[in-house]
């Protein structure tokens, strides 16, 4: 059955509307220069040389683009930060003819969307500028506070955007439309929708909207052009520190075996090699994942992919048949070696199951990436003495660390709030400092500022820094291409370990 959000979508006249001109746009100026990697969730969580240069196709900012133009309007979809000629090109004419701006916002990068939402608005008045992601889902009335801002979406964007558009062009009434906000003379008003669709009604997103010949670099992606693909939207965990069980809510969707094939088949067709499936979870659907698996061999689909588990949702018969099928890595939240500080970060997982998972993939021959952070609630020198042994311990192939920040829309935000709610706000982090800079984590844990800011570059000099960490990769280096990403991964990272900047 339909949610009342597709309902309300497939109720309004589509025969003989008025269309827009419509820019779906990853802002490039600026900081916004950098790498910045936009997911729907936390809309920009990761940049620079940290994470060793990487760059991330932009799957759901297709699905809105693409959900616009089998709608029916004029839509253009430019990542500034890959193809900044085109938004040069746009910017030259003074985007006339834009009717609207459409980009995603997060707390982290808020600022810098405002500053190209101005620098735009200044060339074209009339542009309405919509804004979805995490920060207009949290901080909706702060959003609608700003001048700039016209519209804003919460949640999942796909089917409120292309509700809010047909009601904007079409001149009707937005009174009760769900899942956005706007202005009114009585001040803003907010219609969250807590509901959610299927995702199986949402098209396959149009990748011929990307400029053509560019490809997103990414160190451990092993064959290249790759794209990305969400299967699943929701996590079964309830990790203090994310936004996911607030953003979907606990309704957990998945897409069918069959249209995840079929999208596989689609991406295969046009030339894509690799996949990186940006679920929060992939590993959590094991029947599924074992039939795309069956089919991608019987095919004999030629892809190979990436994915995201969890510690505790990882078995050998999984690994191996994901291996069988072309998958040759899995990222893991790790976050601490420390069960106090699991516990304390209600991850709902133990450093023994993350012990097990890494046993099995490296069993199996799949490489691993480890996440981790320090500065969570409890955190102590002997903490991070236990994180900094146990990622040796478990080997990964790669690893990152940061310093967890307080997102709005968690429950470790409102337990900072709850200390210093004079001193908090919605925009405390940058994409500058992001990860690598505290934003009040002393006030929960036993660690200052310059305490926890020093551990990040000794984590990354202990860990990829030692020698036999370099004659494992050297023994890996089995082409020129792979050659040339490790080359300029590293140079990003061992910059990073002695500069702490990003």
């Amino acid at each position: 059955m339909l949610s009342s959000l597709e309902d309300t979508a497939n109720h309004i006249d589509t025969q003989n509307k008025a269309t827009a001109n419509i820019l779906v746009l990853m802002p490039g100026e600026g900081v916004n220069r950098k790498n910045v990697i936009r997911d729907l969730v936390y809309g920009s969580w990761c940049n620079g040389r940290r994470i060793g240069g990487t760059q991330m196709p932009p799957v759901n900012h297709l699905y809105v683009a693409t959900i616009l133009k089998e709608d029916g309007h004029q839509v253009q979809f430019i990542d500034a930060q890959i193809d900044y000629l085109a938004y040069q090109q746009l910017k030259n004419k003074k985007f006339l003819g834009l009717d609207f701006l459409i980009m995603m916002s997060s707390s982290n990068s808020h600022r810098d969307d405002l500053k190209t939402a101005a620098h735009i608005k200044k060339l074209n008045p009339q542009v309405k500028v919509i804004l979805f992601g995490s920060h207009p889902t949290f901080m909706p009335l702060a959003c609608l506070e700003e001048s700039l801002v016209d519209f804003i979406i919460l949640r999942e964007p796909e089917m409120a955007i292309r509700n809010l558009v047909r009601r904007v062009v079409d001149s009707q009434d937005l009174q009760g439309l769900p899942g956005c906000g706007y202005k009114s003379p009585e001040g803003p008003i907010v219609n969250d929708f807590d509901g959610h669709f299927d995702m199986n009604q949402l098209p396959i997103p149009d990748w011929t909207l990307l400029p053509k010949n560019v490809d997103y670099f990414n160190p451990v992606v092993k064959r290249m052009p790759y794209a990305t693909m969400q299967t699943s939207r929701g996590c079964p965990a309830k990790c203090i520190y994310c936004t996911s069980p607030f953003f979907y809510g606990n309704d957990i969707r998945v897409k069918t075996a069959e249209n995840v094939l079929k999208e596989i088949r689609y991406l295969a067709g046009l030339g894509y090699k690799e996949i990186f499936f940006r679920d929060e979870t992939f590993t959590a659907f094991k029947s599924r994942n074992m039939e795309i698996c069956q089919a991608i061999i019987d095919e004999k689909i030629d892809v190979t992919w990436i994915a995201n588990g969890r510690v505790d949702m990882i078995d050998c018969e999984s690994a191996q048949m994901m291996k069988q099928a072309g998958c040759h890595m899995l990222k893991f939240g790790v976050e601490t070696g420390d069960d106090q500080m699991l516990l304390n970060l209600k991850k709902g997982a133990t450093a023994d199951q993350a012990r097990e998972a890494f046993r099995i993939c490296h069993e199996a021959g799949l490489d691993t990436h480890a996440h981790m952070f320090f500065g969570g609630p409890g955190e102590s020198n002997e903490t991070i003495k236990n994180t900094l042994q146990f990622i040796k311990d478990i080997d990964p192939t790669t690893a990152s660390f940061g310093i967890l920040t307080p997102y709005p829309g968690t429950e470790y935000f409102k337990l900072v709030q709850d200390k210093i709610p004079e001193k908090i706000d919605g925009t405390i982090a940058t994409m500058e400092t992001l990860h690598t800079t505290t934003y009040y984590s002393d006030v929960l844990c036993d660690l200052n500022h310059n305490e926890l800011k020093n551990v990040i570059g000794k984590a990354y000099r202990a860990f990829y820094l030692r020698p036999s960490y370099f004659i494992k990769w050297l023994k890996k280096m089995d082409s020129l291409d792979k050659f040339y990403r490790l080359m300029m991964a590293g140079s990003n990272i061992i910059h990073f370990c002695f500069s702490n900047k990003k």
